[in-house]
């Protein structure tokens, strides 16, 4: 993660770390993962030194602001063609679409040159911003990226604007061929975009992104980053055609568009001025990040001082709204080796005092410490090689040093104990040799000649007869040339000579080619080195001293290989076993993880019906979470308390009913106890007349105090009355049936067409 100011941000390296994070699909995920801690403060302590990572969280009352100017950085460079193309063309409609008719937006081609599509800033639905996204598709993907005069324009653009919410959207790769961005660069570049108040949120979308540059921009500026998901492509042997293909990356393109418009309408608070505690000691980034209300700020450092158990840290920012101070206290968690990592991206931090780090929030974080974790399981590997070569000082250097930056590591750890275990390797020489030019093999002669034959050249195979020489033999015996001065002699003893050179350097390249091989296969070198020594063996012209000075050789060779096989099989099945052990916790911690998430999402369902007073429901859920985590306390206490509630509330209401009951009763007395007199006595009429009223209430035994009309009157008496003729309508239209029972009994029929439309 160290940023170097003699490198460019695309260099070899720098691209492996942005595909490396393309894990981040979307930092919008951090929005309000620290919702219930405002602030954080994670610590690892290492050689009287505190490493630390504190997550500030705004606790202000305007989440959003009601209008932004927005800037469109559409990259058309060479780079962004074809599906790729229509993908950031997707994402850019949705992003209009999803804006607020408040918001003023303005577009931008960038490439080698900036091209406004717009003669001015608009409203997202206007007809002008229709025009610009119709020039825009038209425009030609050439040439590279100017990614510094592209931000320049754009910043140039927004200090125009009265508005006080200032967002540039990037659309693109993020590869700035054209101006590469060095330490010197960069810091200008965001000093810019700072002092301006402009924020950068970026989509990465390209065939090769660099996603850590957009991570830096959005980490200074207050921004946020999404990277493309995976495209989809089409696949006959996975069913995709080529039309879902480009349904599947429209749909993502969508959704990064959403995302990108909600970003622009959250508040971004800009620091004016920071008091961070004197323990911290040195804090990176050196000048804060703007503070945002939809995900959290990381601000990491190192003291050399003991942290208190809180800290307190106070920030007067700056933003649509005004000026306000902002105050967070934190509790200092216990040192944790899972956090080494602080300790590695402080120490790389250090060079550029932060400005190159990812950090977008919490999620930015973990994903550095990701890659800070893939780096030691690559020297990790390193230190194994070099176990398995016999270098056992080199693999003890690496392993510790990954062991102190990285405490948990297993394989670290096995590689010292194996080290520790091992006394101390045959190596080549006495010393480890490394890059050793092998000479050229010598081939063996094809066969072995007969006792007494002497071979002054290789000869060529014959059926039979003599063996041919090179030069033509003297005439006379062989008896006649030795006699004649020994020069025979001579020239069989040098020829002789030659061949047990090429036969010791034979061996000797056998034996620099297996032990090359031993580390990775040791069973083929243990193969070369056996036919080595039986060829060596079957060699009749050869003295026994020669003989047994190669052969030795050889046979340590051969047990070293053979040692290395055991190394490299007992090696394998701990990487095996740890692999395997690495798989286990990871799944047990993944179930975990979704039991304590499903059970954090109950107890909030369980906490609301509780405050809406939902007693049983609430008991329902708590048996629920029972069932997930049965030897836990708090789904006891959950069941136990939903009982509780509710008896006291039923309690509650009876007690309540029985007082109101009381006094009513009460009351009822009070009023029964008034005295009625008897003058004047009360005189009942005579029977005659009891019976005439009942007589003349006949008619009211069956009383509707609804009121009616003559209509409905004349209706329902219709209705009582017997029919006067038979109903006999077979095969007779339905509005002639009506309108001859409407004219018979005079009553009006209303038909009800949409009753019969829904039957």
């Amino acid at each position: 993660m160290r940023y170097d100011q003699k490198r460019s941000w695309q260099t070899t390296s720098r691209q492996h770390v942005a595909l490396a994070l393309l894990a981040m699909v979307c930092l919008s995920l951090t929005t309000s993962l620290h919702a219930a801690e405002p602030a954080r403060l994670m610590t690892f302590q290492q050689d009287s030194k505190t490493y630390y990572a504190l997550s500030l969280v705004p606790a202000v009352d305007q989440k959003q602001v009601d209008s932004s100017s927005i800037v469109v950085l559409f990259d058309t460079s060479a780079s962004q063609q074809g599906a790729y193309r229509e993908k950031a063309m997707q994402s850019l409609k949705s992003l209009l679409s999803n804006l607020r008719p408040s918001d003023q937006v303005e577009l931008i081609a960038v490439d080698l040159s900036v091209k406004p599509m717009m003669q001015a800033a608009a409203a997202p639905g206007s007809d002008a911003v229709a025009a610009g996204v119709t020039a825009l598709s038209q425009q030609v993907p050439l040439g590279s990226t100017d990614l510094v005069a592209a931000l320049d324009a754009a910043t140039s653009r927004l200090t125009q604007t009265e508005n006080a919410q200032r967002s540039v959207v990037y659309i693109g790769d993020g590869v700035s061929i054209a101006n590469l961005l060095d330490t010197q660069q960069l810091t200008k570049v965001v000093t810019k975009l700072r002092e301006a108040r402009v924020s950068v949120s970026s989509y990465a979308v390209g065939p090769k992104v660099d996603a850590q540059l957009l991570a830096v921009l959005a980490n200074q500026t207050g921004g946020n980053l999404y990277v493309q998901a995976p495209m989809v492509w089409q696949n006959e042997k996975q069913n995709i055609s080529d039309a879902r293909a480009q349904v599947e990356n429209a749909r993502k393109a969508e959704i990064a568009g959403q995302s990108l418009a909600q970003w622009t309408s959250a508040a971004v608070l800009w620091p004016e001025q920071v008091a961070f505690p004197s323990e911290l000691g040195k804090t990176y980034p050196a000048m804060t990040p703007p503070l945002r209300t939809d995900r959290d700020t990381v601000v990491i450092g190192v003291t050399g001082d003991a942290l208190p158990a809180s800290i307190a840290v106070n920030i007067r920012v700056g933003g649509v709204d005004g000026t306000k101070q902002l105050t967070w206290s934190a509790n200092a968690e216990a040192s944790q080796e899972d956090h080494a990592f602080l300790s590695e991206i402080i120490n790389g931090a250090q060079a550029d005092d932060g400005l190159s780090l990812p950090t977008v929030g919490t999620v930015g974080l973990m994903e550095t410490a990701r890659l800070v974790g893939a780096r030691m399981d690559q020297l990790t590997l390193l230190a194994e090689r070099a176990v398995a070569l016999g270098d056992h000082e080199t693999a003890k250097r690496i392993a510790d040093a990954v062991v102190q930056a990285d405490p948990g590591n297993a394989q670290a750890r096995t590689v010292q104990l194996v080290i520790e275990q091992a006394g101390p390797a045959d190596q080549l020489g006495g010393e480890f040799v490394e890059n050793v030019p092998v000479p050229v093999a010598v081939p063996t002669p094809a066969f072995a000649p007969a006792s007494g034959d002497i071979i002054l050249t290789q000869p060529a195979p014959v059926e039979s007869g003599p063996v041919v020489f090179d030069a033509p033999p003297v005439a006379g015996g062989l008896l006649d040339e030795i006699a004649d001065g020994g020069e025979l002699l001579d020239r069989v003893e040098q020829e002789r000579r030659v061949f047990v050179d090429m036969l010791r350097k034979e061996v000797q390249n056998t034996l620099i080619d297996s032990r090359a091989l031993m580390s990775s296969n040791p069973q083929l070198a243990i193969q070369d080195l056996k036919l080595t020594l039986e060829s060596v063996q079957r060699v009749a012209d050869l003295d026994g001293a020669t003989r047994a000075e190669m052969a030795s050789k050889l046979r340590s060779a051969l047990k070293e290989a053979h040692y290395q096989a055991s190394q490299k099989d007992e090696l394998d099945r701990q990487r095996q076993e740890a692999l395997a052990a690495s798989q286990a916790q990871k799944l047990i911690n993944g179930r975990l993880t979704r039991r304590i998430e499903r059970e954090k999402q109950l107890m909030a369902r369980f906490n609301a019906l509780v405050d809406d007073r939902q007693y049983l429901e609430a008991q329902a859920v708590a048996q629920i979470v029972e069932e997930i985590d049965p030897n836990g306390v708090t789904p006891r206490v959950a069941t136990h308390w939903a009982r509780f509630k509710r008896h006291k509330y039923l309690m509650d209401v009876a007690r309540a009913a029985r007082h109101q009951g009381f006094w009513e009763t009460n009351y009822q007395n009070e009023i029964a106890a008034i005295p009625i007199p008897d003058n004047p006595p009360i005189i009942y009429p005579d029977a005659t007349v009891w019976e005439e009223l009942s007589r003349r209430r006949k008619k009211w035994a069956s009383v509707d105090l609804s009121a009616r009309s003559r209509a409905e009157e004349q209706i329902q008496s219709a209705l009582r009355d017997p029919l006067k003729t038979p109903l006999d309508y077979e095969g007779e239209q339905l509005n002639i049936i009506i309108e001859e029972i409407a004219e018979e009994y005079n009553i009006p029929i209303i038909f009800d067409r949409a009753a019969l439309d829904e039957i």
